[in-house]
């Protein structure tokens, strides 16, 4: 199983990623892929539940599509499909309110 098939938060920084059940774990896990001189802004958000981008309603369906996958009906893979997309934009609208024009401030 991989580390992001249970993880309730990501942390993020460049091409760095990493997962854990809390945003502390998330972070640390992270912290282990980056060199002592390495700055570039850290941004930990939740990873696997809804949020205002993405419900959880939708959330709870696209894993429970994933995790039979291999028996969907033709109808389910076009359900399957179109919430991966959705989550997909969810993602760049949560990216987007990253940006210099839309800060967020981010407290630990």
């Amino acid at each position: 199983m991989a580390p992001q098939d249970n993880a309730k938060f990501r942390a993020t920084t460049g091409a760095e990623e990493a997962f854990g059940t809390t945003p502390q774990e998330a972070l640390n896990a992270l912290m282990q892929h980056l060199s002592g001189d390495a700055f570039s802004p850290i941004t930990i958000w939740p990873y696997n539940m809804g949020d205002a981008y993405f419900s959880d309603a939708q959330q709870a369906r696209l894993q429970e599509l994933r995790g039979r996958r291999d028996t969907l009906t033709g109808e389910e893979r076009a359900e399957l499909e179109g919430l991966i997309a959705a989550a997909f934009d969810a993602t760049i609208a949560r990216t987007k309110t990253l940006t210099p024009e839309h800060p967020k401030p981010v407290y630990l």
